[in-house]
């Protein structure tokens, strides 16, 4: 069964958001895009120093307007009394200008939410207290399936930092085997990944021979790639009681984490898993072929991005990438950490995304779709399909 998240009112809105952020926001603003009754891309901002908050709004606003909502509601988050109000006030303004209308403007402090723009007299000044997630019925669906949010920014940034340094160190082992087992079939260039005998030149015979060697090496990265596939299916899986990725042995992270050293695995991963982003016709079709054997089409293929089942869908998934990344050593993470930094990206969730992609330019600040990430993120060019 499918379950829409409908709002009633800005209290609703407040109450789910933690929960579509995954954490609690502080010291942050937060745009809601308003679809009717139904949520659509929400983003979130740290509260800039005050020289730099018209570059805060600007990065804002390209993704709002692709979107298009609406109506918008904002709301900044503070510690103290005032701290949002220039985010709020240039933000409202901008929004405005690209004919964007501002449903409401909120603040949230101490525990209690205000509204500034009451002209009804209804908001008491001393503002009304948060409501109880039990007290929202769209609420109710996530925490009946177990979904909490974190406390804060920083509780997520934990996610994807290294959970066991002993389950690294012998993963890490288990990985060079696994990519010396994987060079066998495949010459590495600076270039990336090359079949051997790709050039084929010489006599009828010496073409012949090398026709049967590139033959061999297709079936051996074939077979490569269908073990580790086999592993991915069980790490992508979305089901509630599917096995933990820490529970996994250390030889089946191993193999994930060196099978995105394979650019076009890692590609047509992204590709499965954020639709929209890259074309199918990119991919190789023998891969993408097994793909479509080994791994379940992703639920949020189609369909409402209100919808509750895709919305935690999405958080799972998501929560199983965050695993894997935690799992595995700084060396073999950068590849993993770029793949769930453009999932969360897609999605819209550009905290998760930051913070992804920050562990993975900390150890490679060479690697080349990490920068390329970075810098979408930082000019806001967004994935046409995103979900928030």
């Amino acid at each position: 069964m499918r379950t829409t998240i409908h709002l009633s009112g800005p209290a609703d809105v407040l109450a789910v958001l933690p929960y579509q952020l995954g954490f609690h926001p502080r010291d942050a603003l937060v745009a809601v895009s308003l679809h009717g009754t139904r949520m659509g891309l929400v983003q979130r901002i740290d509260l800039p120093p005050p020289e730099h908050v018209l570059d805060a709004v600007t990065a804002m606003i390209g993704p709002l307007r692709q979107d298009n909502p609406r109506a918008v509601l904002l709301i900044g988050f503070e510690e103290r009394e005032g701290e949002s109000r220039a985010m709020l006030d240039e933000m409202s303004r901008v929004c405005s200008a690209h004919g964007v209308e501002v449903h409401d403007r909120m603040v949230v402090r101490g525990g209690r939410w205000y509204n500034l723009d009451c002209i009804q007299s209804c908001c008491p000044t001393e503002g009304r207290e948060l409501p109880a997630p039990s007290e929202v019925p769209a609420v109710a669906e996530f925490v009946g399936r177990g979904i909490c949010p974190l406390p804060d920014r920083s509780a997520l940034a934990d996610r994807v930092e290294i959970s066991s340094p002993l389950v690294s160190r012998a993963m890490s082992t288990l990985a060079d085997e696994w990519l010396a087992l994987r060079r066998e079939a495949m010459d590495v260039d600076e270039s990336g990944l090359r079949y051997k005998g790709s050039e084929l030149n010489g006599t009828e015979s010496e073409l012949d021979e090398s026709q049967s060697e590139l033959d061999e090496a297709e079936s051996e990265l074939h077979a490569c790639r269908a073990s580790e596939l086999a592993v991915w299916s069980r790490v992508l899986c979305d089901q509630d009681d599917a096995e933990p990725v820490q529970a996994l042995p250390p030889q089946d992270l191993a193999m994930l984490a060196v099978s995105l050293t394979d650019v076009d695995l890692r590609d047509g991963l992204i590709a499965w898993l954020c639709p929209g982003t890259l074309p199918p016709e990119l991919i190789d079709p023998m891969l993408f072929d097994q793909m479509s054997h080994a791994l379940v089409e992703p639920v949020w293929l189609n369909g409402d991005r209100g919808d509750v089942e895709q919305v935690m869908a999405l958080q799972r998934v998501e929560h199983r990438l965050c695993e894997l990344c935690a799992a595995l050593p700084d060396e073999w993470a950068v590849s993993t950490l770029t793949v769930l930094a453009s999932f969360t990206w897609w999605r819209g969730d550009g905290a998760l995304t930051r913070i992804a992609l920050d562990r993975a330019l900390r150890v490679d600040p060479h690697y080349r779709l990490a920068q390329l990430l970075e810098r979408m993120v930082d000019l806001a060019i967004r994935p046409e399909r995103a979900i928030a």
